[in-house]
This record gives C-alpha cells, structure tokens and sequence, in this order.
C-alpha cells in the first residue's frame, strides 16, 4: 500500500513535469534555452525524461544573463502584478530575485502563520516577531505583532526591555552571528534571558550545532528535551523561491543533536563526510520538486518551483549547496532500526541534508567546510563568547591559515590563543596556523555591519 508521504512525493513529480511545460510555453528565456539544448517540451512526458533531458539551470543562466532584461524571465515576459520584489545577497557577485504577486503574499502569509503555529503556538500566546533579518527583508505574519529592526542590535534589546512585559513570547529572528551579538550584548546589558521566554529562528548561514548549544547556553535551555522552553531552529530560504523553503522541527533539531553524539547514525544517515555535521531539514514537496545531481565529486541540490502562479518559474534550478534528498520512508526506517522512533519528525514530509556551498583542499588532501571551523570557535563556551563568528581560511606557505576576529573589547591572549587551538586541533588533524585579531584589527572587515554574508575563504 503506498502511504501519505510516497504519494506526496508521486504529485510532486507530476506537478514539476506541468511545471516544466507550462515554462517552456509561456517563458520567453527559458523558450531560448531550451532551443539552444534541442529540447522541445512536447518530448518530455514522464520523471525519467524530465531527468535526463531538461537541462540545469543556475544564477548565471538566468538573472546574471538576463540582468538588463528580467521580463524575459517572467511568464508571459510580463512584470505586471508584482507587489513584492526580494532580493538575494549578492554574495556570488550576482543578484537574483523573488517576485511576488498580492495573491502569493497572501498565500506566503498563511503559511508562515501556520508553521509558526505548529512549533510556537502562536494563535494561542501573544507573540512579539523581531524581524533582525538583513537588506530590509520582510516577513509576513497576521498572527504576531512584528517589528522590522534590521541589523540594529541596540533597537533589538531596547524592543525587548520595552515589551517583553506584554508579549506571553518573543520570536527573534536573524542571522547566526547577529543572533550572537544580540544575545551577548544583552547579557552585558543585564536582560535576563533565562528568565524570558525567547525563541530564535537563524538563517543565512548553516547553523553549527554547537553555537546553537551556546546560545541554549545563554536562554538556559535544554534543547534535547521534547517541549524546550526556548526553541532554536533554523530555517533556509532563497530569494528565488521563498524565505523558508527548508526547515527545521523539534524532532530533526532533536535528531541532528544526536547524530553529533553518535557516531554509528551519522555513518549511516550521512555517510562520506561523517566529520561533518550538515543541516538535517524538511520542506513541503507541494511547493518544490527537489534532486539531488552529481557536480564533481559533491550532490548539488537542484529544485524546481511548483507554484502555478509563480511570475519568474524556475525549472531545474542549481541553487550550488551541496546536499541530499532522504525520502521520509527511508527516514522512518533508518530510525527505527536504530531505536530512534522518537526522534522521526511528525510531520510525513521529506529530508534534505544540506552541507554548504564552498570547501578548501589542504596540501595533505584534507577538504574544509568552514562549516568544520565553525563547530571548532563555539565548541567552548568560554572561547565563543570571545569572539565575533567572523574568520579566513586560506593556505600560505603550503599550510593552513585560520584567521579569527575577536569581539570588540576583547584583548589578546596567550592562553585564549592556545586554549582555541587546541579545540581545532580535535576537528583538524592537520598543521594550522591561527591567528587571532583584535576587533578593530582585523584586516577583512574593520567595521561589521551584519548587512552582507561574511566571507570565509580567502
């Protein structure tokens, strides 16, 4: 008998094939593209044509090649009922964009609604939303009082000294490294958080786990329990198709925590980079087909927007992150033959593993993620709360250079320095160099602003 999740996933493959022919009929660009690749949309009539023949597309197809002539990429080549434009970071040296029309806010509103209702319960608290997301993003949400801060740490704590007494929960949401400025500024400024009900939602960057420990830490909670008094999740959104199109749970933020302790579900759930700990994340078939392809030696996540109303649809779009699809059946099995049943998430939808975008090769072969340097700074609370998050890897002189900013204020020292490098030696089996800068020092970034994704890799 096939169940709940499996059928989801067949409508899912149905919806990206009409997804396909409607785009290759009505998208002006995407009608070159497919011209120029000999595809003809009248061939393709099941998943496994759809696979092998719709070619890839990426930012550099699309919105860099089209930058003077957007329309082109909307249907119809029309831009008329666009109410809501989004931009993205701009990281690669490109920008793309999400547009919406009045019915999709809507629509984007409702959900983000109910799935802030599923975790917080918010039709039932009052609830305060600080919006600290960067590049005025906005964040629709009829059931929460919402305050848009940007990256204004001081409007943040002065929002909550102000409010908290009215609100039965406060939700802040916001990049990982602003998340940490917030919660440390407030506890030099003597906000009593473990005292507050506060939940953080994170994005922008793959959240280590171990910074997600330290700000449990600060909140004085335990997030291995089933109901935390504050929940730490993290969402991933791209411009291009919405703000949260994966997502975490209680039980994948549960079930990520373990695979960090134990070593055999790691093995057997993430497989050829077991030293790594990449996001564990589910997302709703009904709004993207996603698959994974082979690009080198890694599995780019490819996705394929399956809302009809869509202005700029996008088909079999590279979105670069490393990752994997894990069907929810796969899951339940992996879970329960390890006694993990509590930890499979409630909800029958599928996993993607998400691991990152970019990695360096040492001169002993050895690949980094900064996403390993990450877990290697917030590993000792005492060491975390020294710095700001923002560090350079590079290699010079056939070695590998970590360069790491410490927080404004902070001094040197001998035994900080030594104390931090014998934490990375437990995550780098490799000879390092580290370097650490006071603040104001720092040669990347003289002044953080929060407005811009860091960058790790020099």
């Amino acid at each position: 008998m096939i169940c709940k999740s499996e059928k989801l996933m067949q409508l899912s493959e149905k919806k990206a094939i009409q997804a396909f022919k409607k785009a290759a009929i009505n998208i002006p660009a995407y009608q070159i593209y497919l011209k120029q690749n000999n595809i003809s949309h009248k061939d393709i009539d099941s998943l496994e044509h759809f696979k092998e023949r719709v070619p890839i597309l990426n930012k550099e197809k699309t919105f860099k090649l089209y930058s003077n002539e957007i329309k082109k990429l909307c249907r119809h080549g029309e831009l008329k009922d666009v109410k809501n434009i989004i931009p993205s970071s701009g990281h690669s040296g490109s920008f793309s964009f999400g547009l919406n029309t009045k019915c999709q806010i809507k629509q984007s509103q409702r959900e983000i609604d109910n799935q802030l209702d599923s975790i917080f319960k918010i039709r039932k608290k009052r609830t305060l939303l600080i919006n600290a997301l960067p590049m005025g993003v906005r964040i629709n949400s009829a059931l929460t009082t919402v305050i848009d801060t940007s990256v204004r740490s001081d409007i943040v704590l002065a929002t909550i000294r102000t409010f908290k007494g009215y609100f039965d929960q406060i939700i802040i949401i916001a990049e990982n490294s602003f998340a940490k400025k917030i919660l440390e500024e407030g506890q030099e400024q003597a906000i009593n958080w473990k005292g507050s009900t506060v939940h953080l939602i994170l994005g922008e960057e793959i959240l280590p786990e171990n910074l997600r420990s330290y700000f449990a830490y600060i909140l004085g909670s335990d997030l291995d329990s089933k109901q935390p008094k504050n929940i730490i999740g993290s969402s991933f959104g791209l411009a291009e198709f919405g703000l949260n199109i994966f997502f975490e749970t209680l039980q994948t933020i549960r079930l990520r925590r373990t695979i960090q302790r134990d070593e055999r579900l790691k093995k057997i759930l993430i497989g050829n980079e077991s030293n790594y700990l990449p996001m564990i994340l589910q997302y709703n078939p009904l709004k993207i087909f996603v698959e994974e392809i082979k690009v080198d030696s890694h599995s780019h996540l490819v996705l394929t927007n399956l809302d009809p109303r869509s202005i700029i649809p996008l088909i079999r779009y590279d979105i670069e992150d490393d990752g994997n699809v894990i069907a929810y059946e796969k899951l339940k099995e992996i879970l329960f033959s390890l006694n993990y049943k509590e930890y499979l998430p409630q909800i029958s939808l599928p996993v993607v593993i998400v691991w990152g975008r970019h990695t360096l090769k040492t001169p002993e072969n050895f690949i980094i993620r900064a996403e390993l340097i990450k877990e290697a700074l917030y590993e000792n609370f005492e060491i975390a709360k020294t710095i700001t998050g923002y560090f350079r890897i590079s290699i010079l002189n056939n070695e590998l250079k970590i360069e790491v900013q410490l927080r404004r204020g902070q001094s040197f020292s001998a035994e900080l320095e030594q104390n931090l490098k014998n934490t990375i030696s437990k995550y780098l089996p490799i000879k390092t160099k580290l370097i650490l800068y006071k603040y104001s020092d720092f040669p990347y970034a003289m002044e953080l602003d929060y407005e811009r994704k860091f960058e790790y890799f020099g």
